[in-house]
């Protein structure tokens, strides 16, 4: 189905540990073989804590090469912070098998809706390198961190001067950043990945548009409110 699969990331082989082994994403040393159950990824797991999430549950699924694990909505929760890989006394790393195993479950279309958030990323930094924050992630940022964060972002020159630092350092990336994703195939995947979710939403399956603006209905916060992402393409970075 996926155009696109790159054979070193994930490679075709008999069962899920296989793959998750010889992925271009494992270190030769990584301990899946070695893992006892423990559980102490789990319990040093910050997702774990308030989602069902469970790395040792995850493991113990590939282990049994039980491929309902690219199904389960668990491979979704976690957020990369290693802090599995860095407490398993096996030298484990569960994360890095969520990383193949998501990739797996995309090159098979299944969750791929859950990427239309991250889709206008390299748009955004093809254009303005990491100088810039994309739209979404300026509204979620307003939503989490509320008046506080805005008040910096409104008055970032003054706080920057009486912190004794330079002005903000904006680079041109004179179409390096755009050069490099096209290079990579980025912009096909992306196209690929577009005209997936699009035919889970006329199939049904989602009910969500494809443009997930999750701040429609959001109470709009002077400036730093935007109608969609197309018509705002990013706020400076908050750089120091």
């Amino acid at each position: 189905m996926m155009s696109y699969v790159n054979e070193y990331d994930t490679p075709e082989c008999k069962t899920l540990a296989e793959t998750a082994k010889k992925s271009i994403r494992t270190p030769e040393s990584m301990g899946l073989d070695r893992c006892i159950q423990c559980g102490a990824c789990t319990a040093s797991c910050p997702a774990a804590r308030f989602t069902d999430y469970s790395p040792r549950q995850i493991v113990k699924k590939v282990l049994e090469n039980d491929r309902s694990v690219l199904e389960s909505e668990m491979i979704w929760s976690c957020f990369y912070c290693y802090s599995c890989n860095v407490r398993c006394p096996r030298n484990n790393s569960p994360v890095t098998i969520v990383q193949v195993l998501r990739q797996m479950a995309i090159n098979e279309g299944i969750g791929i809706e859950k990427l239309a958030y991250f889709l206008e990323i390299g748009e955004c930094l093809a254009e303005n390198g990491a100088s810039k924050v994309p739209g979404a992630g300026i509204r979620n940022m307003e939503k989490d961190l509320g008046e506080r964060w805005i008040g910096i972002k409104r008055n970032m020159e003054p706080i920057r001067s009486e912190l004794g630092l330079s002005s903000r350092d904006f680079r041109d990336t004179h179409g390096e950043v755009q050069a490099i994703l096209e290079s990579t195939g980025y912009f096909e995947r992306e196209k690929w990945i577009k005209a997936r979710i699009q035919e889970k939403k006329i199939h049904g399956f989602l009910k969500t548009d494809l443009k997930t603006d999750c701040s429609k209905n959001e109470k709009k916060s002077g400036d730093f409110g935007f109608e969609s992402d197309r018509e705002y393409t990013g706020q400076e970075a908050l750089t120091v």
